[in-house]
């Protein structure tokens, strides 16, 4: 009904901050803050007449996003290390509530200030548009983590809704609602019993709900990305793709370049080649990817668990790397080579889940070794978790069939022909009838 692009940019930026105040309407202070502090200090950066007046004002910005990034997620994580450490039991842990989506909203926002100083982009004029590209509701809280260079030129054409961009939104939305609901939040209730009390079970059970969730994480994240995506999509939005079928990857590398690929991406081109990525020797390279790979396992919460997670793909990314340079490029290249190469890294992977669901390192141990040796006593081969497996395992060979056949696995820009008809009124119904009734949390929501 409004009519002109200012009008709709207001409802928009109006509308994401009531979806982001309904959560809890102190913190709409943090993200302005952040968004103004951002949006500031830029034209500083930008119009700074010496190298080190330019350094200066970035080392500002990112410093006041640091610090509220720090204060609000890793306080208590350093308070409460350090009274263990020293042995200072005085000191009572600090109970900080962590805003929704501050590990996402806070990189946007130094990835603005860092491109511009790097001269990739120009200062945003309008302080509105600025408001809304940190703010956007869809992606806000969850991401994908949405850079200036892909969100800020979208604002400056005609905002409207049109027919092609609804009709393929709606169906990236309905996909990624029924990755949630149908397979993320079906899984959860037995691998969150499996987790809880790992001495119980058997091996074999074990191992299924390790591949349980496996499955759960991915489809819980990767539903969140399609959603966020779809609904940006109904809106005239263009958001950057997320989730590329990861446990089809053939080395940890590929699989970084797969799973949450904002994320990995934005790691890459501002702390990986920040620290001087590969342009500095071997050694300096190997602890660069170790130095990157700890920060990003830091970025997902204030946990030991989290450190080792990120240290320990940080190690697999290093052993990668050596092992491709001293073998011949068609040795990795046969069927064999590509089969054993896929078999290890979801291996690696899958294990490496274990710390990073696992409440404390006790749990991640008694889980572990109950894998490998002696276990609990009660199976319990869940249907639900056998038959979803199975379906997505049906799911992958069909996205692998399709890759290699070239043709569209779902093509939802045209809805009205039969199968997509079939494929789409099939999932509203499966959604409609097996759908839980209350929907757990989004795993990331706590990132």
């Amino acid at each position: 009904m409004l009519r002109g692009n200012r009008a709709r940019q207001n409802l928009l930026l109006v509308a994401s901050y009531i979806f982001y105040g309904a959560w809890n309407p102190a913190y709409l202070l943090l993200i302005a803050a952040c968004s103004l502090w951002s949006w500031g200090l830029g034209f500083g950066i930008y119009h700074a007449t010496s190298r080190a007046r330019r350094l200066g004002y970035l080392w500002v910005s990112l410093g006041l996003s640091l610090g509220a990034l720090g204060y609000f997620k890793y306080a208590g994580f350093f308070v409460e290390n350090t009274a263990l450490l020293f042995d200072l039991p005085s000191i009572t842990p600090l109970e900080i509530l962590l805003p929704v989506g501050i590990s996402f909203f806070t990189f946007q926002a130094m990835s603005y200030s860092i491109d511009l100083y790097r001269g990739r982009i120009e200062p945003c004029t309008s302080l509105r548009r600025f408001l809304l590209y940190i703010a956007f509701f869809p992606q806000l809280v969850a991401g994908p983590i949405v850079r200036a260079t892909e969100f800020l030129p979208q604002l400056e054409r005609p905002l409207r809704l049109e027919r092609q961009n609804v009709i393929v939104g709606s169906q990236i939305f309905l996909a990624g609602m029924a990755q949630k609901l149908l397979v993320a939040d079906q899984l959860a209730p037995f691998v969150d019993s499996l987790f809880a009390q790992p001495l119980l079970y058997d091996s074999v059970t074990l191992w299924l709900g390790l591949v349980s969730y496996t499955i759960q994480i991915f489809c819980d994240f990767s539903g969140y990305s399609l959603m966020a995506i779809g609904s940006a999509r109904i809106l005239g939005f263009h958001l950057p793709e997320n989730f590329r079928m990861p446990y089809l990857s053939r080395s940890i590398a590929e699989f970084w370049r797969r799973w949450h690929m904002s994320l990995s991406f934005w790691m890459r081109d501002y702390v990986y080649i920040s620290l001087g990525g590969n342009r500095t020797g071997p050694v300096r390279t190997y602890v660069n990817l170790a130095a990157t790979m700890l920060f990003t396992g830091l970025w997902h919460g204030a946990s030991w668990n989290f450190v080792f997670w990120g240290a320990a793909h940080g190690i697999g990314l290093i052993i990668h790397r050596l092992w491709r340079q001293s073998r011949p490029v068609q040795d990795s290249a046969t069927l064999i080579g590509q089969f054993v190469g896929w078999a290890l890294t979801l291996l690696f992977v899958m294990l490496l889940w274990i710390p990073f669901r696992a409440p404390d390192f006790t749990t991640a141990y008694l889980y572990l070794s109950g894998l490998f040796g002696p276990s609990g006593k009660v199976s319990w081969l869940s249907p639900t978790a056998l038959l979803l497996l199975t379906a997505v395992i049906m799911w992958h060979l069909l996205w692998l069939r399709a890759r290699i056949q070239n043709w569209a696995l779902f093509p939802i820009a045209e809805p009205w022909r039969p199968l997509p008809a079939i494929v789409l009124f099939s999932a509203m119904l499966a959604i409609i009838l097996f759908a839980p009734i209350g929907a757990t949390p989004f795993i990331y929501f706590r990132f």
